[in-house]
């Protein structure tokens, strides 16, 4: 629990949580719902919503850039070879459930981690710190409250 802080109402949590497993999507669609209804988000709401669509662009923006930076490399001779083997361990799949046949790949399981962390943060009602994002956010956010 937060100290000095408004209690956390556990809708705002279920948003959160969901915006974050579905890449902000579902933290739109309830920014959205929030305008035409001429209600205002709290702030801890708002900030996961963000933070969620934040994050969803920074990592598109890292695959394009891993995708692009692969396909130059691999054109250099001798080069290509140490890119491809990167390139193959980085997507290797691991079999997580073989029930299930789910399986992942290094960076996948990464990413995964780092969601897990976030949720139980924000089940817990805490607002995390992520270098570099946490700032921006407070910065975006500071006319918000």
């Amino acid at each position: 629990m937060q100290h000095n802080s408004i209690k956390i109402l556990p809708i705002e949590k279920i948003i959160s949580i969901l915006s974050y497993l579905t890449m902000g999507i579902i933290g739109l669609v309830w920014i959205l719902i929030a305008h035409f209804s001429k209600k205002k988000l709290r702030y801890f709401l708002m900030y996961n919503i963000v933070q969620s669509m934040l994050i969803s662009i920074f990592l598109a923006i890292f695959k394009l850039i891993l995708n692009i930076l692969f396909s130059i490399l691999s054109l250099i001779p001798f080069i290509n070879i140490i890119t491809a083997k990167l390139n193959y361990i980085m997507s290797v799949r691991i079999l997580i459930f073989p029930i299930f046949n789910l399986s992942f790949n290094i960076i996948e399981i990464i990413i995964h981690l780092i969601l897990i962390y976030i949720i139980i943060g924000t089940l817990m009602g805490k607002i995390f710190f992520i270098p570099y994002l946490t700032n921006m956010l407070r910065k975006l956010l500071k006319s918000y409250n």
